[in-house]
């Protein structure tokens, strides 16, 4: 296990190895065996985990509870939803339509395209020096 790793673990898991995954504990323990910087990196979650052991939760009244989510309640109606909004940001179910006529279309762009000669491909071409190689190796014998 590297140091990168041990304090990874160390932060996620806290200074109790027994937390820690069972494939981890072996190595983590050999690395503190080794190294003081790993026993640094543990004794620093100690004292995270000591501090997280101090700290109480804030007592909330049920009525202050009710009133924020009275609030939250009333931003929600509030909001102003927009008479227009784009296809594309449409809500379910989609419509395919726009989508169906635009891939049509360009397709007969494309076709237009090439049966006018403005697109061409080339058909043949002889082969370059590598592709004579590959062909070769490949065992074909031209």
């Amino acid at each position: 296990m590297t140091l990168k790793e041990f304090k990874r673990y160390a932060e996620a898991y806290g200074a109790d190895l027994d937390r820690w995954p069972r494939s981890a504990r072996v190595d983590a323990l050999a690395l503190l065996d080794d190294s003081a910087e790993a026993r640094d990196l543990l004794a620093d979650a100690a004292v995270t985990d000591a501090l997280l052991d101090a700290a109480s939760t804030p007592l909330v009244s049920s009525r202050r509870e009710a009133e924020v989510f009275d609030r939250i309640a009333d931003c929600l109606a509030q909001r102003i939803v927009p008479e227009f909004v784009p296809w594309f940001l449409s809500r379910p179910p989609f419509r395919p339509a726009p989508l169906a006529g635009f891939l049509a279309g360009m397709a007969l762009v494309g076709f237009l395209s090439y049966s006018q000669g403005l697109i061409s491909f080339e058909k043949t071409s002889t082969p370059g020096l590598s592709g004579v190689m590959i062909v070769s190796y490949l065992g074909d014998t031209r």
